[in-house]
């Protein structure tokens, strides 16, 4: 997850651990600045299940 040094110059990072980048080289530290996880996207073209399931319980509540 991150690193103790550098890649790019080797040099410790220490207070700068969670640095997007190095505070002597400035290169950009991959590893601290990608998502560790990815976000799930809901597909906004999918049909929404709800109105079937509200129809479906309204259906069935005026035949009881």
């Amino acid at each position: 997850m991150y690193k103790f040094k550098c890649p790019h110059c080797g040099i410790k990072l220490g207070n700068f651990l969670y640095a997007d980048a190095c505070p002597y080289c400035h290169e950009e530290l991959k590893h601290n600045t990608r998502p560790l996880i990815t976000v799930f996207k809901p597909d906004s073209q999918k049909s929404k299940a709800w109105p079937i399931y509200l129809f479906s319980r309204l259906v069935r509540f005026v035949e009881s």
